[in-house]
């Protein structure tokens, strides 16, 4: 059954790269099932990430709240930082997407965190990325700056552009 499960998990996602959402949806709703019957919470938590993003795109934010938080409940209860972080961020930009920037940026900076946590480098800037255009977008200068500032922390980036970062923020007394 776990390889059958495999396999329709591959077929889901070949259908979601291909724009086919509906019936990438179907596919993931199946695999759901299949895992959460061979008592994989794991991959069941897994899965409900997956299909959070794909329920959003396929134009069902509600079942995609529901699903990203189904994964976010699991992923606590199996002590998955890394799964936490992912439906996190997701839920973020599901929150993002649908008007809700305060919970959004209160979500982008609580996954980055958690990516941190884990040492996943390359998540924790691409989160702190994202908090930072949704911060310029909402006219947060310096929060956004530091937020990238972070970001490129996190990538090890350029020493000469966070240089150039800090000066604003040593401004106004966000840095030392």
């Amino acid at each position: 059954m776990n390889l059958d499960a495999n396999a329709l998990r591959d077929e889901a996602t070949r259908l979601y790269k291909a724009g086919q959402l509906e019936q990438a949806v179907t596919a993931f709703e199946q695999v759901r099932e299949a895992y959460a019957a061979q008592g994989s919470a794991a991959q069941t938590a897994s899965v409900s990430n997956d299909l959070g993003v794909v329920y959003f795109l396929n134009g069902k934010p509600q079942q995609a709240r529901d699903a990203l938080n189904d994964a976010l409940s699991a992923f606590e209860k199996l002590g998955d930082v890394t799964g936490q972080a992912k439906a996190i961020g997701n839920l973020a930009q599901l929150m993002n997407r649908s008007g809700d920037t305060a919970g959004a940026e209160m979500n982008y900076a609580r996954a980055a965190e958690l990516f941190h946590q884990v040492g996943e480098s390359g998540m924790e800037y691409d989160t702190f990325r994202a908090l930072s255009q949704l911060q310029l977008q909402r006219g947060r200068w310096l929060e956004a700056l530091a937020a990238y500032d972070r970001g490129l922390a996190a990538k090890g980036g350029s020493r000469l552009l966070r240089a150039f970062l800090q000066i604003p923020l040593k401004l106004v007394g966000l840095r030392r």
